[in-house]
């Protein structure tokens, strides 16, 4: 007796599969996988959903595709390499801004301080890093989702004529 076949994603194999399954133009495909890519890589965690939603509805991309490429760019096992390169590529943009000598720095004027000034220290190195790293995370998504749609609608065109053949049906 076989056994059902897992509904989560087991492989590379399966995710190839859900993005064959997805339904819409090549066009719409490729721009939400671009969007998802985009926001995916940039630092934007509590609002990424609500930003791909906006932008697919606004732009005309697939929100599912979306969604997909930005779960599969950014999730618990790249949180930290994502998060990292933008901390990297960010204090390249801002130098000196949140580097870890400007850290260092901070936390130990914090350590010496009264509660008061140890909290607007806190509230300036955070906006520093969080600066830091928003930059850096703009300066990696933009290259890399706009080098990702034409990829993306590549894919999604030779799927709709492998589907067209197979149906005899006419590509869209």
């Amino acid at each position: 007796m076989a056994s059902p076949k897992p509904s989560v994603p087991t492989g590379l194999t399966d995710l190839f599969l859900k993005f064959s399954k997805l339904q819409g133009s090549a066009a719409a495909l490729a721009l939400g996988s671009a969007v998802g890519v985009f926001i995916g890589i940039a630092p934007l965690m509590p609002i990424k959903s609500l930003l791909i939603v906006l932008i697919t509805v606004v732009a005309g991309g697939s929100t599912v595709a979306a969604l997909l490429v930005c779960t599969l760019i950014c999730n618990p096992l790249t949180y930290l390499p994502l998060y990292s390169l933008a901390w990297l590529a960010g204090n390249l943009l801002l130098p000196g801004r949140a580097d870890w000598a400007t850290m260092q720095v901070a936390v130990d004027r914090i350590r010496q301080a009264g509660l008061m000034e140890s909290l607007a220290l806190i509230g300036e190195v955070g906006f520093d890093a969080g600066l830091v790293l928003l930059a850096g995370g703009l300066l990696l998504a933009l290259p890399l989702s706009l080098a990702s749609y034409p990829l993306a609608l590549r894919f999604f065109v030779r799927l709709e004529q492998r589907r067209s053949r197979e149906g005899g049906m006419e590509p869209k």
